[in-house]
């Protein structure tokens, strides 16, 4: 079983550097057929539709090209614990490791943000 197929909804996520980042709200395996998915939107029209995608409320709200990551490795979304914070997306190659109802990441919330 990966590490991404133990993440349930609800488990407490801690990054890198020992920081609670909120709960997990949301995980997607990867995609089988996400090479097929990548070729569709390689076109300039494809990324700016999955940009605009993103924008307006479909999952996840991230750059195109880390959304075909995404697709590729599986993610979970995580949910801020406070309504002012944004919410965060981690890979599923992210994950360091599960223990109990915490997933920890390897990384921190920065290296989060930049995950191409």
């Amino acid at each position: 079983m990966s590490l991404l197929e133990q993440v349930q909804v609800g488990m407490s996520v801690i990054d890198a550097d020992g920081d609670e980042l909120g709960k997990v709200e949301f995980v997607r395996a990867p995609d089988p057929k996400s090479a097929a998915f990548e070729e569709r939107v390689a076109s300039i029209h494809g990324l700016i539709g999955l940009g605009i995608g993103s924008i307006v409320g479909i999952e996840p709200k991230v750059p195109p090209e880390m959304a075909l990551r995404f697709f590729r490795k599986g993610y979970l979304k995580i949910a801020a614990p406070h309504f002012w914070a944004e919410n965060y997306y981690a890979a599923g190659d992210a994950i360091e490791r599960v223990e109990g109802r915490t997933v920890y990441l390897s990384l921190n919330r920065h290296g989060l943000d930049a995950q191409e």
